[in-house]
């Protein structure tokens, strides 16, 4: 099993992704998840998630 340190900049994109996630169910909720802004809450969130496993370690 390979360990690995959680920098500070990698825990605030962690709590951004999982907010935006949230935001993203919610509106899905309210609006449909095809709905224009749950879309674009998606793509954002996708764009976090790259931006997140970037700052991973190589393995």
């Amino acid at each position: 099993m390979l360990t690995y340190f959680v920098t500070e900049p990698q825990e605030r994109l962690n709590i951004a992704i999982e907010q935006l996630r949230g935001q993203m169910v919610t509106l899905g909720n309210v609006y449909g998840f095809l709905h224009p802004d749950v879309q674009q809450c998606s793509r954002d969130l996708d764009q976090l998630i790259l931006q997140y496993y970037a700052m991973q370690p190589k393995q």
